[in-house]
């Protein structure tokens, strides 16, 4: 255990477990208003999942669309999201994210100075449905410097990629395109990117406020007496008692034992740190607080790459471009297609999970991703680059035929896929699928190609890697209202206890309405749950 920040064994009004960006933002707004708050973490740093994230936020409405031209309307973001959350969440928590959501941003810009702009050309994921918006809803971080932050920028879980916003990443596209020696130049100079830009300057302001930050700590039980929350108890056994809680520590990922017993899908892969083995979750239903969506998560196909590991755990890489752009395609077993390959990360994975009775397994898994030359040669594939050694992870062979064989699917399912597929993408067109159709799909492509997200594969030699069905993180856990604060199983509220973020049903459901809409949400309801314990404690907030 470490104290990074202020004083355990002082009194504290509020615990806040979980220190990623959505633990840190209601530890903020608990600490502007006088509360004495301690945020405890278990692993070894501070910033959770948020740290290793693409750091957006998805927030309608938000006043930062008005410096570009955009504007946004209340009715349609609500229409949106009741359509993306299948009518699932309830309509107080989704006029709370509507109504807060630019409230919290505009609070962290004051506060903790952090500085977030709009992605205009980012479209939502699903731009075509009633309510959706081409762009604007989603924000990224501006560059931060922690050298500012003296020994405290050592709390900060390490991030080994380059120091990029997504707003370059859109101008430069494709990894081999872009500029190394400089973004190399920038992490010597203490400037970070995207989850660590988002996390860095509310780690400062939470310190600033006096807030106690503490890694390597665990919290294991819910104190409860006279049926209200009044504090923890660490996984050493020692008590931290307060007169609020706030639960903000991840889903269940990590815990094989919950994925078997609640996902809808299997999970061979997550890109989140280890830690996140559902404690708040289990610690809550002891209390008798309410479940729900648990069977949800953020879904992503991912390759399981030898050596990427965090905190000694074995990791997956989310697929972005490697699927998306031209001359790719995934195929199952028997050498077919079945997805949009260009489609949103969370829901093309769902379609892996079709289960076939007669087999009694999943039909489409395992499954590879399948290029060729051309798209080693113009983009690379993650780390491994044209004209070096092809890495284990990679399979290759000269022919079609021969790389089936090699990954013992049906040579002739795959033939005659790439056959079909290739007549129609040099037209630019997936009469099977719909690649390419979507706005959302072109975003994600090669702007100077043909076509975006279109391409034949026919170069050789020919390449496959394993895609594996990963999750971000889950999204399923405590039923809140819009307040934030935790209910029990017949829907009151559990006095003294809030919840956010992937601890609890995520407000977003079993969908996924835009690039940011884990944590903009998720932040949010800690926003949300953060005045709500304010007013708990007799406390009047002062900058809200």
């Amino acid at each position: 255990m470490r104290v990074w920040t202020g004083d355990l064994a002082r009194e504290h009004d509020m615990v806040v477990v979980g220190a990623g960006a959505i633990g840190l933002t209601a530890a903020l707004v608990a600490a502007d208003a006088g509360a004495r708050v301690t945020v405890l973490e278990k692993a070894p740093y501070l910033g959770g999942t948020s740290a290793v994230s693409g750091g957006m936020f998805w927030i309608p409405m938000n006043t930062r669309m008005a410096a570009l031209g955009l504007t946004d309307d209340r009715e349609d973001a609500l229409r949106y999201l009741r359509a993306v959350t299948a009518g699932r969440t309830a309509d107080d928590v989704l006029a709370a994210l509507v109504d807060r959501g630019p409230e919290m941003l505009d609070f962290l810009e004051r506060r903790a100075g952090l500085r977030m702009a709009p992605m205009d050309n980012f479209p939502d994921y699903h731009p075509e449905w009633d309510g959706a918006h081409p762009g604007g809803r989603s924000l990224d971080p501006e560059l931060y410097d922690i050298t500012q932050m003296g020994e405290l920028a050592g709390s900060l879980r390490p991030d080994l990629r380059l120091p990029f916003t997504m707003r370059e990443y859109e101008e430069w596209r494709i990894f081999t395109r872009f500029p190394t020696e400089m973004l190399e130049r920038r992490a010597a100079a203490g400037l970070v990117a995207r989850g660590r830009a988002l996390v860095a300057p509310l780690v400062a302001a939470c310190s600033d406020a006096g807030v106690t930050l503490v890694t390597g700590c665990a919290a294991q039980r819910l104190v409860v007496e006279d049926e209200a929350v009044a504090g923890v108890v660490t996984a050493a056994g020692d008590r931290v008692p307060a007169r609020a809680v706030v639960l903000a520590c991840g889903g269940f990922e990590w815990s094989p034992e919950m994925v078997d017993n609640f996902l809808s899908g299997p999970v061979h892969g997550s890109c989140s740190p280890p830690h996140n083995t559902g404690d708040g979750i289990r610690m809550a239903a002891k209390a008798g607080v309410g479940l729900g969506s648990m069977r949800e998560a953020w879904w992503g196909p991912m390759v399981l790459v030898p050596g990427d590991e965090t905190d000694g755990a074995q990791t997956g890489t989310l697929l972005r471009f490697e699927r998306t752009g031209p001359h790719t395609v995934i195929v199952n077993r028997h050498g077919r297609r079945f997805v949009n390959e260009a489609h949103n990360y969370n829901d093309m994975t769902k379609a892996f999970h079709l289960f076939d009775p007669g087999a009694y397994d999943f039909a489409n898994l395992p499954a590879y991703l399948i290029f060729d030359e051309r798209h080693l040669r113009e983009y690379g594939f993650l780390s491994h680059r044209a004209g070096l050694p092809t890495p284990s992870w990679i399979r290759t062979a000269p022919t079609v035929a021969q790389l089936a064989a090699l990954l013992e699917i049906d040579p002739a399912g795959l033939t005659e896929t790439l056959d079909r597929f290739n007549e129609h993408a040099r037209n630019g067109v997936d009469p099977d699928f719909n690649r390419g159709a979507s706005a959302y799909d072109r975003y994600w492509g090669d702007q100077h190609a043909p076509h975006p997200a279109l391409g034949p594969v026919e170069t050789p030699p020919f390449y496959a890697v394993e895609v594996v069905s990963g999750v971000i993180g889950t999204k399923g856990g405590i039923v809140t209202d819009g307040e934030g604060r935790a209910l029990d199983t017949f829907g009151d509220p559990v006095p003294g206890l809030y919840a956010a973020g992937n601890t609890t049903a995520h407000p977003m459901g079993p969908g996924y309405p835009g690039a940011g809409a884990t944590l903009g949400p998720g932040s949010t309801m800690a926003y949300a749950a953060g005045l709500a314990a304010v007013a708990q404690l007799g406390l009047r907030p002062l900058t809200t």
